[in-house]
């Protein structure tokens, strides 16, 4: 159905395609790989019409066909869930899935009856539990991910439609479930291009695969031909070893205490306490409450009773500023919301943890160009962030370097308690390791860590105990070989799993 044919783009000299080929069937699903900067956001924004490519062919069902423009790509029968969120924060779902499209109306009137219907449709096939009417900005990652997927489900007159990381923030049964959704499409004829960073998922999602590597096709067929560790070595041109859980390493004192905090259900307290060098998990569905446990002890939320504890001084609720300065350091999920400042430059994002350390005199509120420029070279070389000019904006980054940037701004810092959420979302498997092993640095250096992913891999892999969240409670704690899959997904399930008492929640 779909066709690129010898596709090249140069951006400032910059080879972003070089020469690349896609063959996409139609009623298939076809996983496109490659690590970050291998070409892939060039390859889909050429199809979406973003990008006009200097040289090569597009083909739908043998007819060459220009896409100019986003509203061409969408006439001809293509749509596009990109990974970065594209939503009005204070607009319900039902809103968000009618932007840019006609209204439905009875008579002059809006028909928000027969809106909600054409999404409740959509949605009931990946999530029945998604409140429609609830503002996006008061959504969870995954629960916006959703959205965006449920956008695109409801759009009549699909043809191919292309996913560039739906599961990045969603958990293993989640993901499942959106799987069901694609494999739907595609009986129905509908082509999918699936781009994920999760070799498994790929493996049992997709027929067909086209791996990229510095522009160029360096692999393409059939799924069932070829195995994780061919994946690998055609996407980095190396093996890169399998996940494997690390030795238990020594803890310390006792750094971060979280006692009888109220989250969850009415009248539920939570307690936890993590030590130092060690790696605590912390797994659930979406709405399971992890990331907004994660913002209470960082003081992003208030809390109404309760006591965080760093090092034994109790922080106050909703103060940000106390917990830095006892050593408390934060990668939030959504790097482009939460983490960094687009509009400011590379170096300005790496120093705005300690401005001190850049003024020309520390009396003065005037930072030194020089003292930005050496402490951003200091950090680029110490976490290996491939990037041009430290002038430039934080967006010309591929999605790994963008997250060793969020890390990279607590340089300096005597990191006590370091609060990972989703930590290697939407980054390839090179930049996934380097990230694991800079968390895993600062816990050898003394630091707590307390790290929420719906990464089954990247849970098992960095984990030296795992809790396991389900209805703003803790249902499992898990130590050593009690650390499986099995037992992890089941606790996460609140109907099929019970919350373990209170006094059992004090970790």
């Amino acid at each position: 159905m779909l066709t690129v044919r010898s596709l090249h783009k140069r951006f400032d000299g910059t080879r972003a395609l070089d020469g690349v080929d896609l063959t996409v069937g139609a009623g298939s699903v076809h996983g496109l790989l490659g690590e970050n900067g291998a070409g892939k956001s060039t390859l889909i924004k050429s199809l979406a019409g973003l990008v006009t490519p200097d040289s090569g062919a597009i083909a739908l069902d043998g007819a060459e066909v220009r896409i100019g423009s986003v509203r061409e790509a969408e006439a001809l029968g293509l749509r596009f869930i990109h990974q970065e969120l594209s939503l009005v924060p204070h607009f319900d779902v039902v809103e968000n899935c009618f932007v840019g499209r006609p209204y439905p109306r009875r008579g002059p009137f809006v028909d928000r009856a027969a809106m909600r219907a054409l999404v409740q449709d959509a949605a009931g096939r990946i999530a029945p539990d998604l409140p429609l009417n609830r503002p996006v900005g008061r959504m969870t990652t995954g629960q916006k991910q959703m959205v965006e997927i449920i956008r695109a489900l409801m759009t009549r007159g699909a043809r191919l439609i292309v996913m560039d990381e739906p599961t990045a923030s969603l958990s293993s049964a989640e993901a499942q479930r959106l799987h069901a959704a694609v494999r739907r499409l595609a009986e129905e004829g509908v082509a999918v291009v699936f781009i994920s960073h999760r070799l498994d998922e790929v493996l049992e999602i997709c027929d067909s695969f086209t791996v990229l590597r510095n522009g160029r096709t360096t692999g393409q067929g059939a799924i069932a031909d070829v195995t994780r560790a061919d994946l690998i070595r055609l996407m980095t041109g190396t093996d890169h070893p399998e996940a494997r859980r690390q030795a238990a390493r020594p803890v310390g004192a006792s750094v971060l205490k979280v006692a009888d905090l109220p989250f969850g259900p009415p009248g539920a307290r939570l307690s936890l306490e993590l030590r130092e060098g060690e790696i605590l998990g912390l797994y659930g569905l979406i709405g399971a409450g992890r990331s907004s446990l994660l913002k209470q002890i960082w003081g992003g939320r208030p809390h109404g009773g309760g006591m965080v504890t760093l090092d034994g001084k109790v922080m106050p609720p909703g103060r940000i500023g106390a917990r830095i300065a006892a050593g408390a350091a934060l990668v939030p999920e959504d790097r482009r919301a939460e983490g960094l400042i687009t509009t400011r430059p590379i170096a300005e994002n790496l120093a705005i943890t300690d401005l001190s350390a850049v003024r020309h005199l520390p009396r003065l509120p005037l930072v030194s160009t020089r003292a930005l420029a050496t402490r951003a070279e200091a950090i680029r070389a110490k976490l290996s962030i491939r990037l041009g000019r430290v002038w430039d904006g934080p967006l010309t980054l591929s999605g790994g370097n963008q997250q060793k940037l969020l890390f990279g701004r607590w340089f300096g810092h005597p990191v006590r308690l370091l609060l990972l959420d989703e930590p290697s979302r939407g980054v390839d498997i090179g930049a996934k390791a380097e990230i694991h092993a800079i968390a895993r640095r600062m816990a050898d250096e003394g630091a707590a860590v307390l790290m929420v992913t719906s990464d089954m891999d990247e849970l098992l892999s960095l984990s030296d105990r795992v809790m396991v969240m389900a209805g703003g409670q803790i249902t499992a704690r898990l130590d050593g070989p009690a650390i499986t899959p099995a037992a992890v997904v089941a606790a996460a399930f609140a109907a099929e799993a019970a919350p373990i008492p209170p006094k059992e929640q004090n970790a």
